[in-house]
């Protein structure tokens, strides 16, 4: 086979028969390095030339189809995600998207997916086309500030080739945006959207659109791209709490029960920018030149309305227990109690760009050079007042656990008059942090033919330095001094919190308003005795540089065992990384300045092997080390301390740790693939993970001039291990009869096992869940089309050694509860140009439900908006 002039593979005539253009034109894309993203769009191109004679397929079918086929093609194990046309995807951001993927799981909360972990590991790394990204000073992008209407397909990589930019034990996210060569000339698309949320009552708008357009010219084929997104999104979060069970009985220190109960509201308002950009030219067919960027803007105003209420356990509080236990059911209490109304209120501004510049140049028919320069920029601030009133109750009625949460109220009592209130303590809040990067790459490849055992021989270099830096407040307590005014007598201070959706008993309270927090916040200091906006803590405050140096090389080989095609690559990065951590120490209460210079060079070898028992059957196996390079935060020598004490009287503190080492895995990957028709597979993965230095935060106590402090750092443990099995299916249901031909489903199953040796005893991963699944069921015929999305996760650990609890009540791991989700979707295209789409997310109206060690023993129950939005999208 012959090495087209920009494609590393031309496609088989077999597959030419089977595929369309825009097929080919996904299932060509076969590497991940960012100087070879578009070589299979040039396949098609010249593909586009040739006669076709299957039946073009389209929309949900189209983007099944070239998933699947990037799968098939691809050398490492990979789950891709296609657009069904250009920017339509099923979900508004990557992190929704990435639900549905084998081995994916996301946790949704603040209105939208937040965190994704792969194959229940967090240790993974973002790119952009290919390139390094990252929101401020993480090592990664928050996947939710990208909209999915500027993709083209997304790429979870559960395994790394040679060429990849290092980290990521877990794997890599590749999200690509489109380009204007991806399109055969004018395109554009504009989309509105509505979203109605239940919780918040809000009704919210999402526009976003795109054009394209590319030119033949003497000087060669030139092409541009524009795009832009708006969104806002407001919602709402609530959420129903115990403190961790304690010995509240003195007269019997067998019975246990918590202290405190609580109600906590999350408001917020969330507006999204997003734009992109592309410059393509081709002055001959051996040569391109380059230039695209993408930016993003967020502004998020929240607030957090907590009712932090004592249970005043006393000699006279009256109480039950659960049968055949010795834990509090209901009580109640009379006297001097304790109810705390705190108004937290952040303000965030982030925002992150990045360009990149490059080229590529066919010097022979076998011999190609590429190029390219990435500027990334990233910073984020918040302001984050909150005040704190005291309201007065003299008897208080609970119950730990109602329909999974703490429920109570306070008889007689009005909550909602300024006049049963006090001022209480205000804490300063502010932070801010930014991250930057430079980073070139080379790269330069060889194809050596397909007769001969080794193929193709490739290498590069990678230079890039990178920034970090980040600060908070200092002294930002600040406690209610003498003689502060009455509530009452202050005009528009207080608001009636938001209102439970659900019954958990007392359901609003007064909080000091958002509004007026952040509109008086001078006078406000001025009031508790300060003048002006504190400075930095010198112990929060750390500036890291980082240098990395990656070389790479990697061959492409191939041979027959007997009638059976196999090929494979073979290749080793070895990267030196060199970091300056710079912070502040406290010694003996004074800041002293502390510089660590580290330096580390690891060797990262892969193989892949893929063989085609059939012309539907492969089976691959991938081996290789990646690693994990620890948060630039966790660096940090300096700590930061409450001020404080919870109802035990410890204060609560965190630090870093500058001794830190990357994480390492060791990753083997054993696949079988069935490909049965074009949108028909079924697929099985076993793999297995082993870590050395995996990183974990713990808290231990801590005793810091006289106080004791739960402080919570991040440390190396010894070594762990991973292993597990991924099922996927997918089918349309073509050989059925008329309408019912339109039906398809897809499904994954995920089981995983794997635990940490830390000092010498076997934990599991925080996080983990042991099984989890996702079912889709489809639809598409004629202009109808919909979907049925289902996902469901096994309970697992959030944090073990919950709160550092002594017995004879701890130590108690806090535990998840299974947790379901349910979106859907319908669609009518009322001509080729324009369509209408209706979703629901949170049909089910899920909940969030964590304990201290028994369901028995609730820590949170928290529910969110359900979501329907309405969205028309128009091609021209």
């Amino acid at each position: 086979m012959s090495a087209h002039p920009f494609g590393r593979h031309a496609a088989s005539p077999r597959l030419q028969i089977k595929l369309t253009v825009a097929v080919l034109a996904g299932a060509g894309i076969l590497s991940s390095a960012s100087v070879w993203a578009q070589d299979a769009q040039v396949v098609a191109e010249q593909e586009a030339a040739k006669p076709v004679t299957s039946v073009v397929v389209t929309g949900v079918r189209r983007a099944a189809q070239s998933a699947q086929n990037i799968k098939k093609n691809a050398d490492d194990v990979i789950d891709s995600i296609v657009a069904e046309e250009a920017g339509k995807f099923p979900d508004k951001n990557v992190a929704e998207i990435l639900g549905r993927v084998t081995g994916v799981q996301i946790r949704r909360e603040g209105g939208e997916a937040s965190s994704v972990i792969i194959r229940g590991l967090p240790g993974l790394t973002t790119l952009l086309n290919g390139r390094e990204v990252y929101t401020s000073n993480n090592r990664n992008l928050y996947l939710a500030d990208i909209p999915t209407t500027m993709l083209s397909r997304i790429d979870v990589y559960k395994t790394q080739s040679a060429e990849m930019v290092e980290g990521g034990t877990a794997g890599v996210i590749d999200v690509r945006t489109a380009r204007p060569f991806d399109f055969a000339g004018f395109s554009g698309n504009l989309a509105a959207r509505v979203e109605d949320r239940d919780k918040s009552n809000t009704r919210d708008p999402q526009v976003s659109g795109m054009v394209s357009n590319r030119w033949k010219t003497s000087w060669g084929d030139f092409g541009a791209l524009f795009g832009l997104s708006y969104q806002l999104g407001r919602y709402h979060d609530e959420v129903a709490w115990n403190s961790p069970p304690s010995n509240t009985i003195t007269s019997d220190p067998t019975v246990t029960g918590p202290f405190d109960l609580g109600h906590t509201n999350a408001r917020g308002d969330r507006t999204r920018y997003a734009g992109n950009w592309a410059f393509q030219w081709r002055p001959s067919n051996t040569a391109e030149l380059y230039a695209e960027g993408w930016s993003t803007r967020i502004d998020h105003d929240m607030e957090r309305q907590f009712m932090i209420s004592s249970m005043g356990w006393n000699a006279d509080s009256k109480y039950t227990l659960f049968p055949g236990t010795k834990q509090v059911d209901t009580m109640t209490s009379t006297g001097n109690l304790g109810a705390l109304s705190s108004n937290q209120t952040p303000q965030d501004d982030s925002e992150t760009h990045q360009g990149a510049i490059g080229g590529r140049w066919n010097v022979t028919p076998s011999l190609k050079v590429s190029s390219e320069f990435v500027r990334t920029y990233s910073k984020w601030k918040q302001e984050m007042p909150i005040m704190e009133m005291s309201a007065h109750p003299t008897t208080i009625t609970a119950s730990t656990y109602r329909d999974g949460g703490a429920y109570y109220n306070y008889p007689g009592y009005n909550m909602l008059d300024p006049n049963n209130y006090t001022l209480g303590a205000f804490i300063d809040n502010w932070s801010s942090s930014r991250g930057s990067s430079n980073d070139w790459r080379g790269d330069v490849t060889w194809n050596a033919g397909e007769e001969h055992f080794f193929r193709e021989f490739s290498g590069g270099v990678r230079l890039a330095k990178r920034k970090s830096s980040y600060q908070h407040e200092s002294l930002n307590f600040l406690p209610a001094p003498a003689n502060l005014p009455a509530v009452s007598s202050l005009p528009g201070l207080t608001c009636p919190s938001m209102p439970l959706a659900n019954d958990y008993g007392m359901n609003r309270w007064l909080v000091i308003c958002e509004k007026y927090q952040h509109a008086n916040i001078d006078a406000w200091r001025k009031l508790y005795g300060r003048d002006g906006k504190t400075p930095a803590d010198p112990y929060s405050l750390y500036t890291n540089s980082e240098d990395t140096t990656a070389f790479y090389g990697k061959t492409r080989f191939g041979f027959d065992a007997g009638k059976v095609p196999v090929e494979g690559t073979l290749g080793v990065r070895v990267v030196k990384t060199e970091l300056d951590v710079n912070g502040f120490s406290n010694i003996n209460g004074v800041p002293v300045p502390v510089n660590r210079n580290v330096s580390d060079t690891d060797v990262l070898p892969n193989l892949t092997v893929k063989a085609s028992l059939t012309d539907k059957l492969i089976a691959r196996f991938n081996a290789g080390k990646a690693i994990q390079r620890p948060a630039f935060g966790d660096f940090n020598p300096g700590v930061s301390l409450g001020a404080t004490p919870d109802g035990e009287g410890i204060y609560g503190g965190s630090g870093g740790n500058p001794d830190l080492k990357p994480v390492t895995g060791k990753n083997a990957d054993l696949a079988l693939e069935w490909y049965f028709a074009p949108t028909g597979s079924l697929t099985a993965t076993v793999f297995k993970h082993k870590f050395e230095n995996y990183i974990i935060r713990s808290l231990a106590l801590e005793t810091i001039d006289g106080n004791r402090y739960r402080m919570d750092r991040p440390r190396n443990v010894n070594k762990g291990q991973l292993e597990g099995v991924e099922f996927g299916y997918r089918q349309f249901f073509d050989f059925l009869p008329g309408w019912l031909g339109g039906f398809g489903m897809e499904a994954n199953y995920t089981y995983l096992k794997g635990h940490l040796v830390d000092d010498g005893k076997e934990v599991p991963f925080a996080g983990l869940s042991k099984n989890s699944y996702n079912i889709v069921g489809l639809y598409e015929r004629g202009q109808w089309s919909a979907r049925v999305a289902y996902n469901w996760r096994s309970k697992f650990v959030d944090t073990f050694n919950y709160r550092t609890l002594a017995a004879p009540v701890g130590p108690l791991d806090l535990i998840v509860d299974p947790i379901k989700t349910a979106d859907a979707s319908i669609s009518y295209r009322v001509t080729d140009n324009l369509g209408f789409t209706l979703d629901m997310e949170n049909l089910l109206d899920r909940t969030y439900h964590d304990y201290h060690g028994i369901a028995s023993n609730p820590r949170d129950i928290r529910r969110y908006d359900r979501v329907v939005g309405l969205t028309m999208r128009l091609k021209f």
